[in-house]
């Protein structure tokens, strides 16, 4: 979802939710800043050494040293990303390494639910809707019982 700002991904993950998507990815550098993470059920962090983040964002724009730290150290660090992470993937290597690691993890996130993660997925989301409208609405039959 490049180019979306913050406030509108939410709307479309819950439309893409909405339409059955089972895994929805979404390339966020600054998920947790942004405090977008409530939104994801699995947090996948691909972690870089500070030398070799610093480097990359050097090379990536031609930035100043100092400015590409600047930058870094706007954000949250990686190692604290890393540790509020389900997955890490090491991304120290090559843009090829980072792809089939991210191709295992992908794999391993379309995998077939267990019960219990069926039961906490949108399924048991929307069964708890209902749940809670029924209970309401019972509550309202048995006011007007009493009444």
């Amino acid at each position: 979802m490049p180019g979306m700002s913050v406030s509108f991904i939410p709307g479309e993950i819950l439309k893409l939710w909405i339409k059955g998507y089972k895994v929805i990815v979404l390339d966020i550098p600054l998920l947790f800043e942004a405090k977008l993470n409530k939104w994801t059920k699995l947090i996948v962090v691909a972690w870089v050494d500070a030398e070799t983040q610093l480097r990359r964002l050097m090379g990536s724009d031609n930035s100043t040293a100092e400015d590409a730290r600047n930058r870094i150290s706007a954000q949250m660090s990686l190692d604290l990303k890393k540790s509020r992470a389900d997955i890490v993937i090491d991304n120290t290597g090559s843009l090829h390494d980072l792809q089939e690691k991210f191709g295992d993890v992908l794999s391993q996130v379309k995998r077939p639910l267990t019960w219990t993660e069926f039961w906490l997925s949108r399924d048991e989301a929307l069964s708890a809707l209902l749940g809670v409208i029924i209970g309401v609405l019972g509550q309202e039959t048995l006011l007007e019982v009493y009444r």
